[in-house]
């Protein structure tokens, strides 16, 4: 046997007979094991921790720590007239990093100390940008995780202080925040008149699911814990309250023509009041990750639907393709393709929905970006929709054409203030022939100069769409289905897209017209 073997059983000897943990001093004392030893087995990741606070004295096995810890990875001992802390994360760094990432607030400095027994000012400062996000808030700073979308719920949930009670009737001022029940309950007239092959409470808490971004099994735990949630969604006793496969069974049974029936009907009530409403749409593209753990199963083709497709960068899964109304800047209708889908391909069939599901005579103008430019969208959008598509011009088609585009960048950077009308922009053109672009004369609608002047002047139209886009990703976990099949997928990616609408239909019900756009409000 290894010297350091023997050690290592001595030291584990010695904590068990010790309820597990020990000082240092205490094993040097009382059995062989030198000093090098001491140092050495708690330096380096292996099968003994060191306490995070009292200057590392105190040792433990990772075995009992790990079994021993609480819900947050804390093991405090008791017996001793220090308290000890050890964590499941070893050391100072990783389980500040732990706690960064994990809290569903973050971590402050007076909260760090708190919970590790220590002063961590200086472990959390070496720490800021490389392995945790620091926020400013007031006079203190909030460490939180390095994904933005994960940091925006931190800091969510900083501001609205859930550990305190809240009442709805007037705790706080009522137009500051969404309460989730408010939510639920306007969703559940809407699923009452669209839903029929599931309940509307199973409706409603599909709606729950997707706001938290929960998995189905954490869903019914949310619900038979919270007095809240039980009785908006009708149930008297945590017995009552379905599990977590029962959940997933609504998720599987619900069609894709109720869902979209719900949004129909919550969009179309969002745009009674908006009197710009209906009048121009935005289309775009954005990617949704597969449910894929090991490369073999990418490469066998085991997710069924997904392929590899390039959305700022590369990935693996699906594409979701949006129309936005830009007047309350909310998603009317979507389709899922797989990732390697053509933008320029999903063009019609998207429309197709659009005209499907909506009244369209209103619309004067549907606006996408550069992926969405071809003749035939064009001509296809006029026939369908009688409006034109404003897209920005695809300079990789041509020469002429990025020479073009080019130039009307430069008009409207150096006189975008001084350009109302169409003949604005051409008036301050230099004098150039339209064949020196390539462009064929002939009627002025048709001519891709005037389309590009057009587009550009109405680009602020579009840019709503990735504020859309951003909040769905956010706030409804689109981005990450938990689901394989197809079927599934897709009725994920509708469940997020009704979900934001609900969110934004419950403020306008609820008198809170600050909160349509606001689902970072949620209590």
């Amino acid at each position: 046997m290894l010297k350091t073997d023997h050690y290592a059983d001595a030291v584990r000897t010695f904590l068990r007979a010790n309820r597990g943990f020990s000082t240092k001093s205490a094993i040097r004392d009382e059995t062989d094991v030198p000093d090098w030893y001491l140092r050495k087995m708690t330096a380096t990741k292996g099968e003994f921790y060191s306490s995070l606070n009292h200057n590392n004295q105190y040792v433990a096995s990772k075995y009992t720590v790990g079994h021993r810890a609480d819900t947050d990875g804390f093991w405090r001992p008791t017996g001793t007239g220090d308290e000890v802390v050890f964590h499941r994360q070893g050391t100072t760094k990783q389980t500040l990093k732990y706690l960064a990432f994990n809290r569903p607030s973050g971590l402050t400095a007076a909260e760090a100390i708190e919970l590790l027994g220590r002063p961590c000012y200086r472990a959390l400062a070496q720490m800021t940008d490389d392995d945790i996000a620091t926020v400013e808030l007031g006079d203190t700073a909030l460490y939180t995780h390095t994904w933005a979308h994960k940091r925006h719920r931190q800091l969510t949930e900083r501001r609205t202080n859930t550990s305190i009670e809240l009442d709805p009737s007037g705790a706080r001022p009522a137009d500051r925040h969404l309460f989730i029940e408010e939510i639920l309950t306007e969703f559940t007239t809407i699923a009452a008149e669209h839903i029929d092959s599931i309940e509307s409470d199973r409706a409603a808490a599909l709606i729950l699911r997707q706001l938290h971004d929960d998995s189905f099994e954490t869903t019914e735990t949310r619900v038979r814990h919270s007095r809240r949630l039980k009785d908006v969604l009708g149930y008297d006793e945590p017995s009552d309250v379905p599990d977590g496969t029962s959940i997933w069974r609504s998720f599987d049974a619900v069609p894709s023509t109720e869902l979209e029936g719900c949004l129909r009907a919550m969009t179309t009530e969002l745009c009674e009041e908006e009197y710009r409403a209906g009048r121009y749409a935005v289309v775009d593209a954005t990617h949704m990750h597969a449910r894929a753990n090991t490369r073999r199963e990418i490469e066998n083709g085991d997710v069924e639907g997904a392929s590899w497709g390039v959305h700022d960068g590369q990935f693996y899964g699906y594409k979701v393709y949006l129309v936005i109304d830009a007047a309350i800047e909310l998603p009317v209708a979507a389709l899922l393709a797989t990732g390697k889908r053509n933008d320029q391909r999903m063009f019609v069939p998207l429309i197709e929905k659009y005209d499907d599901l909506y009244d369209t005579t209103d619309l004067e103008a549907v606006f996408a970006d550069a992926g969405f430019d071809s003749t035939a969208n064009r001509e296809q959008c006029q026939e369908m929709l009688e409006a034109p598509l404003m897209t920005a011009i695809n300079p990789r088609r041509s020469s002429p054409l990025k020479a073009l585009k080019d130039e009307i960048k430069t008009l409207f950077e150096e006189h975008g203030d001084e350009i109302e009308t169409v003949h604005d922009a051409l008036d301050l053109l230099p004098q150039t022939l339209l064949s020196d672009y390539g462009v064929e004369t002939g009627n002025d609608e048709h001519n891709y100069i005037i389309h590009a002047i057009k587009e550009r002047m109405n680009r602020h139209l579009r840019a709503g769409v990735e504020r859309v886009i951003s909040r769905l990703k956010t706030f409804t976990g689109l981005e990450r289905p938990r689901a394989r099949k197809e079927k599934n997928v897709r009725t994920h990616m509708l469940l997020s897209v009704v979900s934001l609408v609900a969110v934004a239909l419950t403020a306008k019900r609820r008198g809170k017209p600050s909160l349509i756009l606001s689902p970072a409000r949620i209590i």
